[in-house]
């Protein structure tokens, strides 16, 4: 008998230390997913100014006048906008990766506390898989905003100089629905299952 509570304390033990370890594991990844939301915002806006700096280089002799630039000028938008649309949903996937960690940490500290009920009296954070909601994305959800708006509107002026107005506001049109489309996938699919499939 006194052999069976032994095994048992031990088994209770390993499980501990393991979630433990997990706990320090997970809460490391949420950090390095911060720190990825920062460099994929920062590439952005790098991104953002490569095709002024080209046009600088293309109107370097005076006479700056992105309404009357080449074709060329116009391309370099269309590529910095689609750029920017996939650093758009690559700040989503992040930021719903950071609430996939987030997630399994709060469950790991309801292990303790129904455990331990009188730890859930130091606990601040919180211990519920729900938390935080997948759709409330704090502060990324502005920064995606901008994001998709410089993205807009550097795809719809690409565009102008290669169709007649109402075609290249067609294409503009279909750009978004096409981020927004793929913006809420990415919401479902993290919703469903986490995002790990």
């Amino acid at each position: 008998m006194g052999g069976g509570i032994q095994m048992n304390e031990n088994s209770n033990d390993q499980r501990a230390l393991f979630l433990i370890e997990e706990y320090k594991n997970i809460a490391a990844t949420h950090d390095n997913l911060r720190d990825l939301l920062g460099k994929i915002f920062t590439n952005f806006l790098l991104l953002s100014a490569f095709p002024f700096t080209v046009a600088g280089i293309v109107f370097r002799n005076g006479g700056f006048d992105l309404f009357s630039a080449p074709s060329g000028i116009h391309a370099v938008f269309i590529f910095a906008g689609c750029g920017n649309m996939l650093f758009a949903l690559a700040l989503l996937e992040a930021r719903l990766g950071q609430y996939r960690y987030a997630h399994t940490v709060n469950l790991i500290r309801k292990y303790f506390t129904d455990n331990s009920p009188g730890l859930s009296d130091y606990l601040v954070l919180p211990t519920s898989a729900s938390i935080p909601a997948w759709s409330s994305l704090g502060f990324v959800g502005y920064q995606l905003f901008f994001m998709i708006l410089v993205a807009a509107a550097f795809f719809g002026y690409g565009i102008q100089g290669f169709m007649h107005s109402s075609c290249a506001i067609t294409v503009l049109v279909l750009f978004i629905f096409l981020y927004v489309a793929l913006h809420f996938y990415t919401l479902s699919k993290f919703k469903r299952h986490g995002g790990m499939k």
